[in-house]
């Protein structure tokens, strides 16, 4: 076992390629398609280097667990700080309230190391909308080594207590475990590979195996030289060929992971001409200033593009790489530096201390500042006007079960005093939809009952999920049987109300959903919903992806046949108009940019959004006789569909509709009283 892991500047250079590969995809320069790769390429660095240092303290007892966490502590806790401190008063300035609060719900899991699961439980896909417009979106990372790091000293000790140095008797094992989990997750549940440790944990495996292990560099100058070349391809070809699109980490992390692993085990120093690519002072320099540069780049890119609202052009690029470059240096020299250099800030306790205390301050200051500034100056007319919220019924009775939803008194829309004989049941667009259901029905005296679920049209025996290429018999048998297989709570939810309709005689149906986004996930600009199919749950799964237009009618058909039979009128409400910009925050910047922009679509590219849903209707309403609601007719009248009215956005984001945007198209609910 290797004993000591001296200052190699090829790791330097090495980091810099690393971190070079995720600022060039970041800012979406040609050839950086798979740039974030890079932080793969960070992950096997990090436990080549913490691995051999744990083992070669193991080795020689004087391994301390609390000294441990504190190099941790000095390596990862000042820059992180500092930068999330300079971007809370960065975003405090920049983001409009609803995105602020979003930011400090998120920097709340930033500071305590739990970022990757509140990214994966909110923001989505690393390439997704939303994740892309969060300034913290880089430091799931960050979270995912720090929680390796809490459970790996520990594993190390037991191993070195029961089976002496030989660590690849037990890491093997889990890395191998790891690797094939990850490799199997990706096509199953994409977003958890991504964001979360287990899956991640053979990349930093790899780095202490090859640390722990007995791999001695090849004593030949050319082999060497051949090695650091092939590891360079290896990771010039996931910045390539690897894309959004591509399921990852999966088998394709290999690439950037052995070719990182290639590098350090080539020991390739400036004596080699080939050494020279990474060992000059340019390359070392930035792979010094390489943590900073990667915690500032991102929040800079962010908030630039979010202020700008237009995309930011080439020269803005450029300045925003140069100011990453000079904020980095900054930190290197005057935050990184001090606590880690010689004559180190603070003894132990006193960074525990400190650190703990700045733990605190961040967070107080974080959970308070919405408010502050929500009195001081954002809680306007005008604010909330352009920044509509839902409110009632839309979040006391959203997202609850089928069955308990009829004893909720909120999910009884209109006058609570009449015999319910109605239903809204749909996805987040009945949710958006409420507040009109619920003023018509007030107004005809009658009542009806909310049954909405996130993500779940009123289908029967339907579920989304993500496509595997997996066509084994056996192997998605084996998938099945260990639970990884579609989630069922939209059948579940879906079969108790229809049961529940049943039990109680409702005789109307108002069906909502984003019907779109079920019949062609390609309108849907997300990368999640490439991923993404729609699955007939009476259909054997068979690994290939099935046509969502298909399972779509053929399930809405099974929905209205049981309607039918329960002599239930049916009116299935159409999209409203899908804009294309989140609309509030469009406005916002319009109005804070004094720029002259009609953030309205035409009725005409309206119908062609939806010509595919509206040709399924056609065929569907001449065989089932449902009445179609159309709230375009109103938003759309004059040939424009609205976006806002009197000052107040009509949408919540693109695509639901806020209150107001409800109450404006609330009388095509009127055929459902046609004798009134």
């Amino acid at each position: 076992m290797q004993h000591s892991i001296p200052y190699r500047r090829d790791i330097d250079g090495l980091r810099a390629l690393a971190v070079l590969s995720v600022l060039f995809y970041h800012t979406r320069i040609p050839g950086f398609g798979g740039g974030f790769a890079g932080v793969d390429v960070f992950f096997v660095i990090s436990g080549f280097l913490i691995g051999g240092h744990i083992g070669d303290e193991i080795g020689t007892g004087r391994f301390s667990l609390v000294a441990f966490y504190e190099r941790r502590i000095r390596r990862i806790f000042p820059a992180l700080f500092c930068m999330y401190a300079v971007v809370l008063l960065a975003a405090a300035v920049i983001l409009f309230p609803p995105d602020f609060l979003r930011f400090t719900g998120l920097g709340i899991f930033t500071i305590s190391f739990l970022a990757n699961f509140e990214i994966y439980k909110t923001l989505g896909s690393y390439a997704g909308e939303f994740a892309r417009s969060s300034p913290l979106l880089h430091t799931w990372s960050l979270a995912v080594e720090e929680q390796f790091y809490l459970a790996f000293p520990l594993i190390m000790l037991a191993i070195a207590r029961f089976a002496g140095k030989r660590y690849w008797l037990v890491l093997a094992p889990i890395a191998l475990l790891s690797l094939l989990a990850c490799v199997l997750a990706a096509r199953i549940a994409p977003l958890a590979t991504f964001y979360l440790a287990p899956f991640r944990a053979w990349e930093l495996l790899m780095g202490a195996l090859l640390a722990l292990g007995s791999f001695p560099a090849p004593e030949n100058s050319h082999h060497r030289s051949i090695l650091v070349l092939l590891g360079i391809a290896l990771i010039a070809a996931s910045d390539i060929f690897l894309s959004d699109t591509t399921p990852f980490p999966s088998e394709y992390a290999l690439l950037p992971c052995v070719g990182a692993a290639l590098i350090i085990y080539a020991r390739c120093d400036s004596t080699h001409i080939v050494g020279r690519i990474l060992d000059n002072p340019v390359a070392v320099r930035i792979g010094l200033w390489s943590y900073s540069l990667y915690l500032f780049h991102w929040p800079l890119l962010v908030l630039a593009q979010y202020y700008a609202f237009e995309p930011l052009s080439f020269f803005a690029h450029c300045l925003i790489l140069a100011a990453s470059f000079v904020l980095a240096a900054l930190s290197w020299r005057s935050v990184e530096q001090p606590f880690r250099g010689r004559t180190k800030l603070f003894t132990r306790n006193q960074l525990y201390l400190s650190a703990i205390a700045a733990g605190i301050v961040l967070l107080s200051v974080t959970i308070a500042s919405p408010w502050i500034l929500a009195n001081a100056h954002n809680n306007t007319a005008r604010a909330r006007g352009l920044f509509p919220v839902y409110a009632g019924a839309q979040n006391t009775c959203w997202n609850v079960s089928a069955p308990n939803v009829g004893r909720k008194p909120s999910c009884v829309l209109g006058d609570r005093t009449a015999p319910v004989q109605a239903i809204l049941w749909g996805d987040s667009h009945s949710r958006a939809l409420l507040p009109a259901v619920d003023s018509m029905f007030t107004a005809h005296k009658q009542a009806a009952l909310f049954a909405g679920l996130g993500g779940c049209p009123p289908l029967v025996d339907v579920q989304f999920r993500y496509f595997r290429s997996i066509t084994s018999p056996a192997l998605l048998a084996i998938l099945n049987a260990i639970g990884l297989k579609q989630r069922d709570e939209c059948t579940r939810h879906n079969a108790a109300v229809l049961r529940w309709m049943a039990q109680h005689q409702i005789t109307t149906a108002i069906l909502v959903g984003h019907w779109i986004a079920y019949v062609d996930t390609r309108a849907i600009p997300s990368a999640v919903a490439a991923h993404m199919v729609f699955v007939d749950t009476r259909v054997p799964d068979d690994g290939s992806p099935p046509n969502g237009a298909i399972v779509f009618e053929r399930s809405f058909g099974r929905t209205l046949a049981i309607l039918n039979q329960l002599h239930t009128r049916v009116f299935v409400v159409d999209d409203v108009p899908l804009v294309g910009v989140n609309v509030p925050y469009a406005l916002a910047s319009a109005d804070r940019l004094n720029m002259h922009r009609d953030f309205r679509i035409t009725r005409a590219a309206y119908d062609s959004q939806q010509q595919i849903v509206a040709r399924m209707f056609d065929r569907l309403q001449k065989q089932y006789g449902f009445e179609i609601l159309r709230p375009q007719d109103l938003l759309c009248a004059g040939g424009k569909c609205a976006v806002s009215r009197d000052g107040r956005s009509l949408y919540i984001d693109d695509e639901h509709l806020s209150p107001s945007g409800a109450m404006t198209v609330r009388t095509i609910f009127e055929p459902i009283w046609p004798h009134d």
